[in-house]
């Protein structure tokens, strides 16, 4: 009998890894998984879901996938590409938890929750019984169930693929203490809060902005496993002068921000992770400059443009999470860089008007830091603006002089 499940479970994995439909058609299969499983959630938490509902739950759901692409790729040694296609297919389990749920309960439902944990005995008691003692705080019956499931499955991908079994077990053991650590999330938070004796405010959204923060950095693992070597061209290309011009000016922007404005930022356990999130979004800004550089190299290669579409979507999708003036910034930021370097109108090749632009991406770069401040964009302060416009233009003739001169000389 466990032979044939044996055989049944190969079977299936191979079939699902090797399937030859386009990988793009996997996400629009998580988001249609995802959508069921938040309904089937709100019916069953008895939830009047809010936006800031779905995109909590929605966040953490894609931190459990990207957890457990990375970690069975990881220990596997398969290639992270059919495990994804693995990963997102069997994702279809979420569905079970809610409706199993649903059929215990009688049809009232069970609450899911973060774990309640205040001391190493409840993280201790907690880990060992899959949830803690109590159905009512944390991991119900239906996710108790689910998670036993894929830990179990999860298991027996690595020892069937590694032929180890003792890997197997260390590989169930790491994917369950992630699942877990996900879901104490309060008290992650709670530590880090207390490290930098921070308050939370009533508007506070520091949940949401620490998953998106785990979830961009696992997405970043996940895409260097896949392709090592383009990571490799990507940085290798990346106009580091243009990039060492832009963080001081949106340094500038920050100081001004804070100086002409000092009352409308605070630190808080939400802003707090605006750090890691604006690093993110000025590494999304300088691959996607790197990827147009590749493919003005390589017009050929039609791939370049999905890669761009991505980098932006990411970027606008983590600063619309921040703030509004934030995102606006950000989108001038890439708006502009677009205008320069994309076609139809590739102005960059324009004289004057070209370094002109350049010039104005360093004064969008500082309104960004300023924006970050909570500061208006209309109040930059006017000198300011003369000065980075002047100095941008004058750094990019000379730039675009030298590469003449050295062109001809070649």
């Amino acid at each position: 009998m466990l032979k044939k499940i044996q055989q049944l479970f190969v079977k299936t994995v191979d079939h699902v890894e090797n399937q030859q439909i386009p990988f793009s058609r996997y996400y629009f299969l998580f988001a249609a998984i995802l959508s069921v499983r938040l309904t089937l959630e709100f019916f069953s938490s008895h939830r009047l879901f809010t936006m800031n509902d779905i995109l909590h739950i929605g966040l953490w759901f894609i931190f459990i996938v990207l957890a457990f692409l990375v970690q069975l790729h990881l220990f596997s040694g398969e290639r992270i590409i059919k495990v994804a296609r693995l990963v997102v297919v069997f994702f279809s389990i979420a569905l079970t938890a809610p409706i199993i749920d649903l059929i215990i309960t009688g049809g009232v439902g069970a609450k899911m929750n973060y774990l309640s944990l205040h001391s190493i005995k409840d993280v201790a008691w907690s880990y060992i019984t899959v949830g803690g003692s109590s159905l009512s705080r944390g991991a119900t019956p239906g996710i108790r169930i689910e998670i036993a499931l894929l830990i179990i499955a999860s298991f027996n991908y690595v020892r069937t693929k590694k032929k180890s079994v003792v890997r197997g077990i260390i590989a169930a053991i790491s994917i369950y203490t992630v699942l877990f650590l996900s879901g104490a999330v309060p008290l992650l938070l709670g530590y880090i809060v207390n490290q930098f004796h921070l308050q939370y405010q009533h508007d506070d959204q520091s949940t949401v902005l620490l998953l998106l923060t785990m979830d961009i950095f696992l997405l970043c693992v996940a895409f260097k496993r896949h392709s090592p070597s383009f990571i490799y061209r990507v940085f290798k290309n990346i106009s580091w002068l243009q990039m060492l011009l832009a963080l001081p000016a949106g340094a500038l922007g920050v100081y001004l921000g804070l100086t002409n404005y000092p009352g409308n930022w605070l630190l808080t356990p939400t802003t707090l992770f605006w750090f890691p999130l604006l690093l993110a979004n000025f590494v999304f800004i300088a691959a996607y400059t790197a990827v147009q550089k590749l493919q003005g190299n390589t017009p050929g290669e039609k791939h370049f443009y999905l890669y761009k579409n991505c980098l932006v979507l990411l970027l606008l999708i983590s600063c619309s999470l921040l703030s509004d003036r934030i995102f606006f910034s950000m989108a001038l930021v890439w708006g502009l860089i677009f205008l320069m370097n994309e076609p139809p109108l590739m102005l960059i090749k324009i004289p004057i008007l070209g370094n002109l632009l350049e010039a104005m991406v360093l004064v969008a770069f500082a309104f960004a830091g300023f924006c970050a401040c909570n500061a208006p964009m209309i109040g930059f302060p006017v000198n300011w603006l003369w000065v980075l416009l002047a100095t941008g233009f004058i750094v990019s003739s000379a730039v675009h002089l030298l590469h003449k001169q050295r062109s001809k000389t070649l």
